[in-house]
């Protein structure tokens, strides 16, 4: 590669990743911030009235979009882009994975289902299933996350964060970004293979495009506030069945009573299966970080940091123990206090 055609990449990349910030597929994107920022006042309004603007304004600090922390997360962002689209080749994609899928399913002798179910009956049951194998698939790699050391070692770059932005989550280690980019392509891809398969001519790639309206309802709900310092919590009746902003803020929680809870996305009966579930509440004040020297690593810091994790040889098998012996090192007391959690 030249280095004008180093250049014209680097250009085209970079140029890519500040489109999120309009693309409304993105959780990055300013019409889900704004979205977020109207949902919480108009919930804040019939919370608290006038108290309203006061629970929204640590959002408007400089102080939190130039915290040390924030410039890391905006760091990774771009450079995560730049390694992701060097080491994920783009030829892999859900059509790729679709075509192979239907080919494997061919082979094992699956053909289209006898009976005609109409169009709409295909497209409902579709997503359903999507919807629900995708929060799943999210819920139990990230469960995975915090119970396996190795995948643990790449995480923590997240939960490294000691403020939060809506741009922390896209605060990840590469490795991490390609373990949830993969699983996005095999939920899609199987689901479709096997639709395609089962109802062939009633369902196609672009009749699929339309049907994940669960997702952008998450995103214009407040979803970019759950990375952020403002707490929302559904109430507890609602927080039995869907994650909100607070829950999740309780997830990245540097308090020993907090760590691993709250695994989900969208829904919270996961956690509760998992016994895993934690309710929020508008009024917490929380600490974030791993309280390890991690939370002050700039951006190549984060990304060397699983080969320094690995390397020390840890094993632990539970997440308590392993965040324990890693995160708070040389504090007896918070290490006796997650060893003696039940498993």
């Amino acid at each position: 590669m030249t280095t004008v055609d180093y250049g014209g990449w680097l250009i085209n990349e970079l140029s890519l990743a500040v489109s999120d910030l309009v693309n409304p597929s993105k959780r990055v994107s300013i019409l889900y911030f704004a979205s977020a920022l109207f949902f919480a006042f108009v919930l804040f309004l019939f919370r608290y009235g006038k108290g309203a603007p006061r629970r929204l304004s640590a959002l408007f600090s400089w102080r939190l979009w130039w915290h040390p922390s924030a410039r890391v997360d905006y760091a990774l962002w771009l450079g995560n882009r730049l390694i992701l689209s060097l080491l994920f080749p783009k030829v892999i994609t859900t059509l790729g994975v679709v075509t192979w899928l239907m080919f494997q399913l061919r082979e094992v002798g699956l053909s289209p289902l006898a009976m005609t179910i109409p169009d709409w009956s295909v497209i409902a049951l579709f997503s359903l299933c999507y919807f629900l194998l995708d929060d799943f698939s999210r819920f139990w790699l990230h469960w995975l996350m915090h119970r396996w050391s190795w995948l643990w070692a790449f995480h923590r770059v997240h939960h490294s964060a000691k403020v939060l932005t809506p741009f922390t989550v896209l605060r990840t280690h590469p490795v991490e970004g390609m373990l949830f980019y993969g699983r996005s392509l095999l939920v899609q891809g199987s689901l479709v293979a096997l639709f395609v398969t089962l109802f062939p001519g009633q369902v196609s790639l672009l009749m699929i495009g339309g049907v994940f309206v669960a997702t952008y309802v998450f995103n214009i709900c407040g979803a970019n506030l759950r990375h952020s310092p403002v707490p929302i919590s559904y109430g507890k009746t609602l927080e039995r069945w869907l994650i909100s902003p607070a829950q999740h803020q309780l997830h990245h929680s540097a308090a020993v009573e907090h760590y691993d809870c709250n695994f989900g996305v969208v829904l919270a009966v996961w956690d509760r299966w998992f016994r895993c579930l934690q309710f929020g509440s508008d009024q917490q004040k929380l600490r974030y970080g791993t309280l390890s020297t991690l939370d002050q690593a700039g951006v190549f810091g984060q990304y060397l940091s699983p080969i320094l994790f690995l390397g020390r040889g840890l094993n632990g098998q539970q997440a308590g123990l392993i965040k324990t012996t890693l995160v708070n090192a040389g504090k007896a007391k918070v290490r006796e206090t997650t060893q003696a959690k039940p498993e």
